[in-house]
């Protein structure tokens, strides 16, 4: 299946209404956690050598993968703290809405292509379906940024395959109405990379430590970093 270029809903500053993105934005949530794309992170982390303390989440959507990282290094005794950062000012508002009762995650507005920190700022930098948004060439930009930054990166995003499109089609009427969610979803597996996509970009960043495997759900693992 040949990569699209067609636009999601949710890229669109002027689509839709609030109401619309947001409702969209926990349907993300639901499917992070259903199909095991939080989960899949989590378990990325347990395997690091040291566990992160400062993180940074690239591309944070709703934020419903920066609360469960906290939350699951919380629950093993081992606080941190963690920047959502998201380009999009309306997703970013109801990103900051959803964290506002928990201090250890702040939000900030910024492009994963220029990341607003300094070099070895993050013990992590995690990134979850963020990465088939970009074209390849700022994608490398990006996973370049984030080992920039970041000690560990961990990237979790749909994976490109007829069977993933075919199965976005059939599920998303039973979980959803929302047309953002509709319209995107299997066009985000469209405009998904495959694993040698993935890897080869990583390699193109400058990465000296790749893992990426296939997970549950139609995912995508990439772990390392320089």
């Amino acid at each position: 299946m040949q990569r699209t270029i067609q636009a999601e809903l949710m890229d669109d500053e002027a689509s839709g209404t609030v109401a619309d993105l947001s409702e969209n934005l926990r349907d993300l949530a639901r499917i992070n956690a259903w199909f095991g794309g939080t989960h899949a992170i989590l378990r990325a982390i347990d395997a690091l050598s040291v566990m992160p303390r400062t993180i940074l989440d690239v591309g944070c959507g709703g934020a419903d993968v920066p609360r469960a990282v906290i939350e699951h290094l919380s629950g093993r005794g081992l606080p941190a703290t963690c920047v959502a950062l998201d380009r999009s000012a309306r997703i970013l508002s109801y990103a900051s809405a959803v964290v506002r009762d928990n201090d250890a995650i702040s939000t900030v507005q910024g492009d994963a292509t220029a990341l607003p920190f300094e070099a070895g700022s993050f013990d992590l930098v995690t990134c979850s379906l963020a990465l088939h948004h970009l074209t390849p060439a700022d994608a490398v930009q990006a996973l370049r940024e984030m080992a920039r930054v970041g000690a560990n990166v961990i990237v979790s995003d749909l994976r490109r395959s007829r069977a993933a499109w075919l199965a976005a089609h059939a599920l998303l009427p039973l979980i959803t109405r929302n047309r953002f969610t509709l319209h995107d979803g299997p066009i985000s597996v469209q405009r998904a990379y495959t694993p040698d996509e993935v890897r080869s970009m990583a390699e193109q960043a400058g990465w000296t430590r790749i893992e990426v495997r296939a997970a549950f759900g139609a995912r995508l693992l990439l772990t390392g970093g320089r």
